[in-house]
């Protein structure tokens, strides 16, 4: 399960990552020695031996590493209703136990700055289960909503909007600019089991067919916009693994020529 740690929990999580690397190693190194012993009287393939078994081994770390890692999911829109609006931004979660985590959001305005345009509302899906609530954003205007109403698209589980009203009403002034970003930072609540298996993935839930839609409003040609957010296509932690595992081929076939 992806996880984030913080603190001590953070260092207790790097040395153990840091152990399990190094075991990795040694037992490449075992397994080396072992057969360069098998190899006496053929140089060559001691040599070739020699690589592979090197190569395999930052492979091991390589895949070790990656898959310890936790990538932040990426969001991206700029297919909007009226052709308008982008941004681009993240959401990260962050289990603390005992049935409490955290959502960081963070949203650009990448629409063209020729027609301006403020960022005024987003809202996302989650996993059945869990309760959100806002606690920190760009400015006191920001307030956490919930069931949110988003014609044309279905409503909405949570998000976060000027006023408290994803549609509009009242000024946008207070919206995200064009080339600005925004944080923002929910509480998330529920039962202690299923919050520890949760992943950033949780809260870009696509059962209704959409995961996340950002409300536009502002522009300088007076119109307004409403944005889906599509997941960025993130490489697995293994595909860095296999490209390492992928050299030893090479490497042998180089060493033998």
């Amino acid at each position: 399960m992806p996880w984030r740690a913080t603190g001590e929990q953070h260092a207790t999580k790097v040395h153990t990552l840091t152990a399990e690397a190094w075991r990795a190693l040694r037992s490449v190194q075992i397994r080396r020695e072992n057969h360069m012993q098998n190899l006496q009287g053929n140089p060559s393939m001691q040599r070739s031996c020699g690589v592979a078994s090197r190569v395999i081994a930052t492979a091991a770390i390589a895949m070790s590493l990656a898959t310890a890692t936790h990538a932040t999911q990426t969001i991206t829109g700029s297919n909007g209703l009226e052709g308008l609006g982008s941004f681009t931004g993240s959401m990260s979660w962050t289990y603390l136990g005992s049935g409490t985590g955290t959502l960081a959001v963070s949203l650009t305005n990448t629409s063209n700055p020729a027609n301006g345009g403020l960022l005024t509302g987003f809202d996302f899906n989650t996993v059945n289960g869990v309760n959100l609530s806002l606690t920190s954003a760009p400015s006191a205007s920001w307030l956490g909503v919930s069931n949110v109403s988003a014609s044309p698209f279905p409503s909405f589980d949570f998000g976060a909007a000027l006023g408290g009203n994803w549609l509009g009403g009242g000024s946008p002034n207070a919206g995200i600019a064009v080339g600005s970003t925004g944080a923002f930072s929910f509480q998330v609540s529920g039962n202690d089991s299923l919050l520890a298996t949760l992943s950033d993935a949780s809260f870009f839930d696509t059962s209704n067919g959409y995961g996340f839609a950002a409300r536009f409003r502002g522009f300088d040609d007076g119109g307004s916009d409403k944005v889906t957010g599509e997941l960025a296509v993130v490489p697995l932690p293994q595909t860095l693994g296999l490209a390492c595992m992928g050299l030893v081929g090479l490497a042998i076939w180089r060493r033998r020529k």
